[in-house]
C-alpha cells in the first residue's frame, strides 16, 4: 500500500528556521533514507519513502523535541503545530499502513485500496490530533517526563488502541445493521445472545456464585470446628492466622501473618525461634490435614470441584503423605520405582496394595510420566525422581551444564550403565542456548553484535520499549533474514 503524507521540503525548513542548531541532524537523516530507500530497492523491487520532515524529526529523537519546545516562547504554538503535521501524523499514517490486523480487517472485506489510503489519512490525522493535546498538556504541566508523548513506542501503542476501537465499531455498524440472510425466520438471531463483558455472562455469574457458596460452605464448618473441642484446637488457631481468616481472636480477616508472627502471637513453645517455626510448621500440617478430611468426608462436592491433580511422578514426600494419604513406608517404596505411566503400575510393583488404588485415585492421585532435564533440575528431584545417588546428583548439579550425554560420560560422575537407569526414569539433557539479548534494555554494542546495522539499532533504541513483537515490527519494518535473527536471538522482556 502506497503511504500518503502531508509533507515536503518546504516543511523542513521551516522547523529549521525555528531549531536552526537541528540541521546537523539533516545530512544525517537524509543520508539514513537514501541507504534505506536502496536497500529495500535492491531486497523487494519496491519502496515506502519517509518524508523529509518526518526524517530528520526522527533523528532530532523525542527528548531534543521536547526540550527545544520548552524553551520556546512565542514560537511554541507554531513549533508545537508542525510536530502535529509532520511528525505525529505521517509517522501515525505509516504505523497504520502496516499494521496487521487492520490490513486483515480490509481485506476480509473487499476494501478497495484507494479507500484504504484515504481511511489512513484520516485515522492518522484523528490520532495526530489527539496526540498534539496531550502533548500540549505536558507542556502545560512542565512534566519532565512529557517527551514520552512523542516516543514511537507511545504512538504504537495508540495506533494499537485506534485499530481496536475502529474494528469494534466497524463489526458494531454491522451488528446493528446488517441482516443474516441465511438464517431461519424460527430462529433467534444468535448475535444478540453474545454478551459483551465475559464477567456479565450467565455462565460466568453462575459459576461466580457457586464458588462463593463453596466458600461460605468451608467457612462455616471451619467455624463450628474451631469451637468444637474434638479437633486440635491450637493447630486449627495455626491455620486461622497463617490464613488470615479472622474467626478466632487472635488474627484479623485478609490479614496473613508470616510463621515468626504466628509464634510471637500464639506463644508457641520452644528454646529458640528456629525451633518455634518448626513447630508452627508441625502445627500447620497437622491443622491443613483436619481441614483436607473435613472437606472431603463432609462437603463431598466442594473436595470433588477443589480436587488438584497430584502426579505421583513428582510429588514431594510431604505431598504423597498429605494429600494422597500413603504412608511413610508406601512413600518410601514408591519414590525408588519412579516413574510410573498409570496408577495401576504402583500396585503391580507392591507400592501398594491393589484395594488402595481407587481410594488414592479419588484423593487426586495421577501418574503422568515427566522429563527430568539434567541442566535445570533441582538436586532434589534427580534424586527423588530419577533415582539417581546422592553424590552423583550433587555433582551433575555443580559440573552442568553438560552440551551432551557423552559430556556426563566423559566427566566421570555417571557410567554408562548409571545413566541409563536415569533415562530409563525421565532423565533428558535440554541443551542452554545463549541468554537472549533484551531488545528494551540492550546496549548499543550488543544490538550491533546481533548484526543490526546502525541506522536500524538507532531507530529501536529510540523507538522502545516496545511491548509485543507485532508492534516491534510493525515498527521497524524488517528484512526476513534480519526478523529471523531478532526473534532467535533476543527477546523483549
Amino acid at each position: 500500500m502506497r503511504e500518503t503524507v502531508l509533507t515536503s521540503k518546504t516543511e523542513v525548513e521551516e522547523i529549521l528556521t525555528i531549531s536552526p542548531e537541528w540541521r546537523a541532524f539533516l545530512a544525517r537523516a537524509e543520508e539514513t533514507t537514501r541507504e534505506r530507500l536502496s536497500r529495500s530497492r535492491s531486497q523487494h523491487g519496491s519502496h515506502r519513502e519517509t518524508p523529509p520532515a518526518l526524517a530528520l524529526l526522527e533523528q532530532v529523537g523525542a527528548e531534543a523535541i521536547y526540550a527545544k519546545a520548552k524553551l520556546l516562547g512565542a514560537e511554541q504554538g507554531r513549533f508545537l503545530d508542525l510536530i502535529r503535521d509532520f511528525y505525529f501524523q505521517p509517522m501515525f499514517a505509516r504505523m497504520l499502513t502496516l499494521n496487521q490486523n487492520l490490513r486483515r480487517f480490509w481485506i476480509q472485506r473487499r476494501v478497495d485500496r484507494e479507500t484504504q489510503e484515504r481511511l489512513c489519512v484520516s485515522l492518522s490525522t484523528e490520532l495526530a490530533l489527539k496526540l498534539h493535546t496531550a502533548l500540549v498538556k505536558q507542556m502545560g504541566e512542565n512534566k519532565e517526563d512529557g517527551f514520552k508523548v512523542l516516543l514511537p513506542a507511545y504512538a504504537q501503542r495508540s495506533v494499537h488502541n485506534a485499530v481496536v476501537d475502529y474494528v469494534r465499531s466497524e463489526w458494531q455498524w454491522e451488528k446493528d445493521t446488517l441482516q443474516d440472510l441465511d438464517l431461519d425466520p424460527s430462529q433467534v438471531d444468535p448475535r444478540t445472545q453474545v454478551a459483551d463483558q465475559a464477567e456479565y455472562s450467565p455462565e460466568y455469574q453462575a459459576i461466580s456464585s457457586e464458588q462463593v457458596k463453596q466458600l461460605n460452605e468451608v467457612r462455616a464448618h471451619l467455624s463450628a470446628m474451631l469451637s468444637d473441642q474434638r479437633y486440635p484446637q491450637d493447630s486449627l488457631v495455626v491455620v486461622d492466622c497463617m490464613f488470615g481468616l479472622g474467626l478466632t481472636p487472635h488474627s484479623r480477616a485478609g490479614e496473613e501473618m508470616t510463621m515468626r508472627e504466628c509464634c510471637e502471637k500464639l506463644s508457641l513453645k520452644g528454646d529458640t525461634q528456629a525451633r518455634q517455626i518448626a513447630r508452627c510448621q508441625v502445627l500447620l500440617d497437622k491443622g491443613l490435614d483436619i481441614i483436607r478430611e473435613a472437606i472431603r468426608t463432609g462437603m463431598p462436592g466442594v473436595a470433588q470441584a477443589w480436587q488438584a491433580d497430584v502426579n505421583v511422578n513428582s510429588a514431594s514426600r510431604r505431598e504423597l503423605n498429605h494429600y494422597l494419604g500413603l504412608t511413610e513406608g508406601e512413600v518410601d517404596r514408591l519414590l525408588p520405582s519412579r516413574q510410573y505411566y498409570y496408577l495401576e503400575e504402583m500396585a503391580e510393583r507392591k507400592v501398594v496394595k491393589q484395594e488402595r488404588i481407587p481410594e488414592i485415585a479419588e484423593k487426586g492421585a495421577v501418574a503422568a510420566f515427566i522429563p527430568v532435564d539434567l541442566n535445570s533440575a533441582t538436586r532434589r528431584d534427580i534424586i527423588d525422581i530419577c533415582g539417581a545417588e546422592k553424590t552423583a546428583a550433587s555433582k551433575l548439579v555443580e559440573k552442568r551444564p553438560f552440551n551432551s550425554l557423552a559430556d556426563i560420560l566423559k566427566s566421570g560422575i555417571l557410567d554408562q550403565a548409571a545413566l541409563d537407569r536415569l533415562i530409563a526414569k525421565g532423565a533428558v539433557l535440554k541443551v542452554q542456548r545463549k541468554a537472549a539479548v533484551p531488545l528494551n534494555t540492550a546496549g548499543a554494542g550488543e544490538l550491533a553484535a546481533l548484526g543490526l546495522e546502525k541506522e536500524l539499532t538507532e531507530r529501536i533504541l529510540r523507538g522502545r520499549p516496545f511491548e509485543s513483537w507485532t508492534e516491534l515490527e510493525e515498527f521497524i519494518d524488517p528484512d526476513p533474514e534480519i526478523w529471523r535473527i531478532l526473534r532467535e536471538k533476543a527477546c523483549l522482556s
